[in-house]
C-alpha cells in the first residue's frame, strides 16, 4: 500500500471513528430535560442537535425587513431549549421561592399594560397585573432582559446544567426546525394562525402555552403569544458564514437594545416570521414580552440554591410627557428660532419651531396636510406627540452624549403620544421621516445648522393597516 492511500485509509478511519462517537452520545443524551420547580410544577426543554441553517430571509419574502440579510450559521453545540416560553406559574414559583421584585414593581412608573385598545405605562402593571386575565399556563410577561436573566440563574442550580437565554442563532435554528419558509409550519401570514397567537385572534391577551401547533422539534408558540428575549445585542449580522454567533456588545452610536424573537398577540403574523427580528431597551416591560431558557448538555454540579441578587432598576419612561409650554425662554430658545427663521418655509407647507422652557424641548413639524409632528424631551428620552393614525412610522435623528442615533418608532396613537427611550435628554430631535404603517413615506426633513429643512417627497395620504379589517393596537414606550 503507497503511503498516500495509507493517510486516506487512516482518515477514512478517523471520520468513521468520529461518527461513532457521535452518534454514542446522541444515543446516550435524553431528548428531554425535565426541571423540577417545586410545587408539582416542573419546566421542560427539548434536545436541539447541532447542524447548519440559513438564518434571514431572502429578498422575495413577504413582509422581509431590510435588518434579515441571509448568512450561512452552524450550530456546533447541541442544546436544550424550553418547550414553550416560561409560564406565569413558573415565574410564580421563582417569585415565591427568592422573593423576587421584577423591575417593573420596583420602579417608578410600574410597566406597560394593556388598557383595552392599547400598552400604557401605569404603576399598577406588572407581571401580576398585564391588564388582561391569565392563568398559570399564560407565558409571563412584563419582565425585563435582567427579570428573565434573574430567572435563568436561579433555574440553573436546579437544572443541573447553565441555564441561559438563547442566542438569536440559537432562537432562530429552533423556530425553523430545518424548514425554510417563512414559519416554521406555514407559508402565509393567514396559515400563521395555526401556529400561534396574533392580532387578528388574541382578542387582546396572552393564551395558554401549547395550544397551537408545534415545530419539527416539538416547541410550541415559537411564532406569535410573545416576543421572546435572547441575549444578543441588536445590530447588523456579520456578513459570511460563522458559527456559534453572538452580538456580545452594543453597536457603537446605536441605542443598545436587546434581540427579541417570535411576534406577539399584539402584532400582526408577519412580525412572527421565523426570520423577523425585533429589539427593545433592557428595561423595557410590555405586556407582549416575555422568554424561553436554553441550557447546556453538559450536566454540572452546583452548590445549594441561593437567592438570585436584586437587578438594578433601569430608567423608566415618565407616566405623562413634560407640559409643551406656551412660549419659549432662555438663550437656546431664542438661538432655535433664529435658526429656524434661517430655514425658512419650504415649498409653502412645511413649518417647524423650536422651544425651550421648564426643562421640555419642543420641536413641531408639519408633514404637508398630514398633521403636526412634536417631539417633547423628558429626564431619560423623548415623546413624539402626532396627528397621525396608529400604527404610522417615525423616522428620527436623536443627538445623545454627543452621539447621533437614527431609529424607526412606531405611533401608538395614544393622546400622551410615543415615548422613546434613550438613556437620557437628547440634546437634539430631527424627524427625519414620517411613513405609513405600510412603509410608504409621507414627507421627509433634513436637518442643517441650527435649524431645520423640510423637503416633501412621494407624498402619500397616511392608512391604517387593514389587515382582518381592525385598526392596530398601541406599542409602549421604547418600541
Amino acid at each position: 500500500m503507497s503511503a498516500s492511500a495509507a493517510r486516506r485509509t487512516v482518515a477514512l478511519l478517523a471520520s468513521l471513528v468520529v461518527l461513532v462517537v457521535a452518534s454514542a452520545a446522541r444515543a446516550q443524551t435524553p431528548s428531554t430535560l425535565v426541571v423540577p420547580l417545586g410545587g408539582g410544577i416542573e419546566l421542560t426543554m427539548a434536545l436541539v442537535p447541532t447542524g447548519t441553517f440559513r438564518q434571514g430571509s431572502p429578498v422575495t419574502e413577504a413582509g422581509r425587513n431590510a435588518d434579515e440579510t441571509q448568512r450561512d450559521v452552524t450550530i456546533g453545540k447541541a442544546f436544550y431549549i424550553g418547550k414553550v416560553p416560561v409560564t406565569r406559574g413558573q415565574y410564580a414559583r421563582f417569585v415565591e421561592q427568592t422573593g423576587y421584585r421584577t423591575e417593573a414593581e420596583k420602579g417608578a412608573s410600574g410597566g406597560s399594560g394593556w388598557d383595552g385598545r392599547q400598552l400604557v405605562q401605569r404603576k399598577d402593571f406588572n407581571w401580576r397585573n398585564p391588564g388582561f386575565p391569565q392563568t398559570d399556563s399564560d407565558p409571563v410577561t412584563l419582565v425585563t432582559y435582567a427579570d428573565a436573566e434573574a430567572f435563568a440563574s436561579w433555574l440553573t442550580p436546579r437544572a443541573g446544567h447553565v441555564v441561559t437565554l438563547p442566542t438569536e442563532a440559537q432562537w432562530e435554528y429552533a423556530a425553523r426546525a430545518g424548514t425554510k419558509t417563512p414559519y416554521y409550519g406555514a407559508s402565509s401570514d393567514d396559515q400563521a394562525l395555526d401556529l400561534g397567537w396574533f392580532r387578528p385572534s388574541s382578542a387582546g391577551g396572552t393564551h395558554p402555552v401549547g395550544a397551537k401547533k408545534p415545530n419539527g422539534w416539538g416547541l410550541f408558540d415559537m411564532t406569535g403569544n410573545v416576543y421572546e428575549w435572547c441575549r444578543d445585542w441588536y445590530g447588523p449580522y456579520a456578513p459570511g458564514p460563522v458559527v456559534d454567533p453572538e452580538q456580545s456588545s452594543p453597536v457603537a452610536g446605536d441605542t443598545a437594545r436587546r434581540v427579541l424573537r417570535g411576534g406577539s398577540w399584539l402584532k400582526m403574523p408577519r412580525d412572527g416570521r421565523s426570520a423577523a427580528r425585533y429589539r427593545n431597551t433592557p428595561g423595557s416591560r410590555n405586556a407582549d414580552n416575555g422568554f424561553r431558557v436554553v441550557a447546556g448538555l453538559a450536566a454540572v454540579a452546583f452548590a445549594a440554591p441561593t437567592t438570585p441578587a436584586a437587578s438594578p432598576v433601569a430608567p423608566s419612561a415618565p407616566a405623562t410627557p413634560p407640559p409643551s409650554p406656551a412660549g419659549g425662554g432662555g438663550a437656546v430658545g431664542l438661538l432655535a428660532a433664529l435658526g429656524l427663521f434661517g430655514a425658512g418655509i419650504f415649498g409653502g407647507i412645511v413649518w417647524l419651531f423650536v422651544r425651550l422652557a421648564r426643562g421640555g424641548r419642543s420641536i413641531t413639524a408639519g408633514f404637508g396636510g398630514t398633521g403636526a409632528v412634536e417631539t417633547r424631551v423628558g429626564q431619560d428620552g423623548f415623546w413624539i406627540v402626532a396627528s397621525l393614525p396608529p400604527g404610522s412610522r417615525v423616522r428620527y435623528q436623536a443627538v445623545v452624549g454627543g452621539v447621533p442615533i437614527t431609529d424607526v418608532v412606531t405611533l401608538d396613537g395614544g393622546p400622551q403620544g410615543t415615548f422613546v427611550y434613550t438613556g437620557s435628554p437628547p440634546m437634539q430631535v430631527t424627524i427625519l421621516e414620517v411613513m405609513t404603517m405600510l412603509g410608504a413615506p409621507i414627507q421627509t426633513a433634513a436637518s442643517y445648522g441650527g435649524g431645520y429643512r423640510m423637503g416633501s417627497a412621494n407624498v402619500h395620504p397616511p392608512v391604517t393597516d387593514t389587515d382582518y379589517g381592525r385598526p392596530p393596537g398601541g406599542y409602549p414606550p421604547a418600541y
